[in-house]
């Protein structure tokens, strides 16, 4: 028998109503099968990400998380994740503490841990643990980004920095760039990008420039995801975690007692301003725990039929 479910629209990473990127959450979503998750999911906006909240049938999390982008599951969204801790608020699904609770979350990359930062039994700010970096060790051919990203080979050269391919979640290039100029220079192909992702088994491409729209932000990125059905999103957690694990690997930024926090731009091309926050621990040349984190902003509540 079809029930009225509830959902929430929110604008994650950002304190901004319709900034960042928009995500669905619906809300006590346990009872639906695979199939009428992606029926929903089908319905809503074709570019936002879709989060099921479920109650986990283990011991070992605390909450269980669903992502669909259109017809697609997909392993897991940063930026639905946050969102989904922000529609909890005043839900009485999830028992907060002050000023931080804990919480262990199942989602197809497996357990994660998730601090909630929380006040008057509502969320404040999300951080969440990604999985190690894994580099791919892979020669990339610059001729061939220079085309997929509509750039000249000096473009992609000129930073000086190299080309990279590295996961928190899901393979991504990662390319470097001189300028915010050359990042608004970028004409993407998402044909050729798309077959070129296809080819070496990644995900997604990340450009970035060490120069940026606020000088206490790290890096200003762009991420494209073809491969993914996701030409372009405004922002995407588990990227800026690879990014940032990038910018330790070639000591681009200063640890403190082997920790570092960064923050990194994404968005503001669009008009979708966003800011993700990039915790790093490491030791020597070891990568410990990635960890990013950001806020989110409701702009809708109300109910919807289950199919």
């Amino acid at each position: 028998m079809a029930k009225w479910l509830k959902i929430k629209r929110m604008s994650a990473f950002t304190s901004t109503p319709y900034a960042g990127n928009s995500v669905w959450v619906i809300l006590e979503a346990h009872e639906l099968s695979d199939a009428e998750m992606k029926r929903l999911a089908s319905t809503l906006d074709p570019g936002a990400d879709v989060a099921f909240v479920l109650a986990d049938s283990t011991n070992e999390a605390d909450i269980a998380l669903k992502f669909y982008n259109g017809p697609s599951e997909i392993n897991f969204s940063g930026h639905a994740a946050v969102a989904a801790y922000y529609a909890l608020s005043g839900e009485d699904i999830l028992s907060f503490k002050e000023p931080e609770t804990e919480i262990r979350q199942r989602t197809k990359v497996g357990i994660q841990t998730v601090k909630l930062r929380t006040q008057e039994n509502k969320v404040t700010r999300v951080t969440m643990s990604l999985s190690k970096p894994n580099f791919m060790e892979i020669d990339i051919n610059p001729r061939h980004v220079a085309r997929f990203l509509g750039l000249t080979v000096n473009e992609i050269l000129s930073s000086g920095l190299p080309l990279e391919v590295i996961s928190t979640g899901f393979f991504d290039l990662i390319v470097p760039l001189k300028s915010l100029n050359d990042i608004r220079n970028i004409n993407p192909n998402f044909s050729l990008m798309d077959s070129f992702c296809t080819r070496l088994g990644i995900q997604g491409v990340v450009t970035f420039s060490r120069e940026v729209f606020d000088t206490a932000d790290i890096a200003f990125m762009r991420h494209f995801a073809p491969a993914l059905g996701i030409n372009e999103e405004p922002l995407s957690g588990a990227a800026a975690g690879s990014l940032g694990c990038y910018f330790i690997r070639h000591q681009l930024v200063k640890t403190i007692d082997n920790f570092v926090r960064m923050v990194i731009e994404q968005g503001d091309l669009q008009h979708k301003s966003a800011r993700v926050y990039v915790h790093i621990e490491s030791t020597h040349d070891q990568i410990l725990r990635v960890k990013v984190g950001g806020n989110s902003v409701l702009t809708f509540s109300g109910y919807i039929l289950t199919p």
